[in-house]
């Protein structure tokens, strides 16, 4: 069980629940509307907030997060399942690659330590919030990627 402040939970749980929404519209390529966004981030944020307290193991809570954000994603996609299940693992990839990125770029060339990043007070939830920008990052990224690939595969 994770138990967070609420002022961690609205500086850092939602925004991250809307950013990873958002990143899976990218991917999957769907219309952003900016209502449909935020109202399926604050879902997504309640049920992780939710999941979060759940007396189960750690690992345990981000798998069923990425159901629960592959369930979404397959709503919001036309139904098609495999693209959602790809776009949830590209999503979880990218945000363990952004805060690594930004745990390298804050540590080592902006000299905060290491332990106010993985602070769970308001303080912790606001130096962490830049990670979401590269999170969004290497999502454009892998999308170009894939668009490419799938121009190149297209062509043979």
């Amino acid at each position: 069980m994770l138990r967070l402040p609420l002022s961690y939970i609205l500086i850092r749980t939602f925004p991250e629940s809307l950013v990873i929404i958002l990143v899976g519209m990218i991917l999957l390529g769907i219309k952003i509307d900016i209502k449909n966004l935020i109202k399926k981030g604050i879902f997504l944020g309640v049920v992780i907030t939710a999941i979060r307290m759940l007396p189960i193991n750690f690992g345990v809570h981000t798998i069923l997060a990425m159901i629960v954000l592959a369930f979404i994603l397959y709503k919001s996609s036309s139904k098609q399942l495999v693209k959602s299940i790809i776009a949830t693992c590209c999503i979880w990839i990218s945000l363990a690659l952004s805060e690594g990125i930004y745990i390298l770029i804050a540590t080592k060339i902006l000299g905060v330590p290491f332990k106010h990043l993985t602070n769970t007070q308001a303080y912790g939830a606001i130096i962490t919030l830049p990670s979401l920008l590269i999170l969004i990052g290497i999502a454009i990224l892998i999308k170009l990627v894939m668009d490419k690939l799938n121009i190149l595969l297209a062509r043979d």
